[in-house]
């Protein structure tokens, strides 16, 4: 059966992916009746705690993690929620993704020829069944949804690496010395506003890759925590009084023998491969936040030079102006015996001496070079 509109539990009968899309309170309802048990709200994925974002209840792994999209040149992170049951697998997300089309399209292609359905509801189910009669299983859905966002995770990371040698360029390339004062400023600004957006997209990155790591990690390890699950009567008693909405398991609700959230051997494998996949990423990505540190430092060391040499041109006027406002106020003082004051040439020599106390200095700051090479 093709994706379709979920709007009463008998049409959600035989769905293997519950799949909802900025849900509706209504449909939040009807996918918890489905559940059998409440599913967690956007304040509960929005949840840093480690605990909040995988945790394990009447056998069934609720897992989240913060997702990272690109829209248009901008980039935000909103949670997303994967709830693993024994028989399905319920996702909820609060705006689109190419990942889970992709996905859809994926299973669609392998799903038997039949007249298609439209979606018309945020909640819809998918029948998976292939033509051969084999029916995919909730958890291989989840495992390739992870593969898939990994996949869509390293193209904007690859995106990422040519925007800071671009940013890299732009900033160690060689001006025209003939912009003039007010374009450089701007340019200034563009560059550390680029610098801060690839930050911002590092930070946001590095926040999905943890949450979907900590899933990776919970899946594959989920075997070995089946196993030291207590036997029935032998673990101490449960309290279930918390503040939390997703609160653990009440007492006779322990796990017995392999939870249904337990990965089968291919599938492990499967994710242990992502597991790799995202420590690759993680440390590309630990390099790129070296890079743009290492950006910003450089933009803001010439930022600096530019400030500096703005500096030293105002020093060179201030100072300039200082011999001949001494010389003008010497030969301005009301005393009557100035050797000066009856010289037929005194006034000539008093505008001679101020001349040359401006040129001077100016010849011996150039010969120095702090006035070469200020535009």
């Amino acid at each position: 059966m093709p994706a379709q509109a979920v709007q009463t539990p008998n049409d959600a009968e035989g769905c293997v992916w519950l799949d909802l899309l900025d849900p509706t309170p209504q449909e939040q309802a009807l996918a918890e009746q489905l559940c059998g048990q409440p599913l967690p709200t956007l304040a509960d994925l929005n949840a840093i705690e480690s605990s909040s974002r995988i945790s394990v209840r009447k056998g069934a792994a609720f897992l989240s993690s913060p997702l990272l999209k690109k829209t248009g040149t901008e980039f935000q992170t909103m949670p997303v929620g994967f709830i693993l049951t024994e028989d399905r697998l319920f996702t909820i997300r609060f705006q689109s993704y190419q990942a889970f089309e992709a996905v859809t399209q994926l299973v669609a292609e392998q799903a038997p020829a039949m007249p298609a359905m439209p979606a018309t509801g945020a909640a819809a189910g998918s029948v998976i069944a292939p033509p051969h009669g084999v029916v995919f299983h909730a958890s291989e859905i989840l495992v390739t949804l992870i593969e898939t966002i990994v996949d869509r995770l390293a193209d904007i990371l690859e995106s990422v690496g040519d925007l800071l040698d671009t940013l890299s360029h732009d900033i160690f390339r060689q001006r025209p010395q003939t912009r003039v004062k007010r374009n450089i400023a701007s340019w200034q600004r563009d560059l550390l506003q680029r610098v801060g957006s690839s930050g911002s997209l590092c930070s946001r990155m590095r926040d999905t890759l943890l949450g979907l790591e900590r899933i990776a990690l919970f899946l594959s390890e989920s075997r070995k925590a089946a196993a030291a699950a207590p036997a029935p009567g032998s673990a101490m008693p449960v309290l279930s009084v918390g503040t939390r909405r997703i609160t653990p398991a009440t007492p006779g609700e322990e796990e017995i023998g392999p939870a249904a959230y337990t990965l089968p051997g291919a599938l492990r494998a499967r994710i242990a491969t992502v597991s790799r996949d995202l420590s690759s990423l993680d440390a590309y990505l630990s390099q790129a936040q070296d890079k743009v540190e290492f950006l910003l430092d450089a933009t803001l060391g010439f930022i600096n030079i530019e400030q500096n040499g703005v500096m030293k041109v105002l020093t060179v006027v201030s100072f300039i102006g200082v011999a001949p406002t001494l010389v003008a106020g010497i030969y301005g003082m009301n005393f009557r015996n100035i050797p000066e004051l009856n010289w037929a040439f005194g006034y000539w020599y008093a505008l001679g001496l101020m001349g040359a106390t401006t040129v001077l200095p100016l010849l011996w700051f150039w010969k120095k070079g702090w006035l070469g090479g200020i535009s």
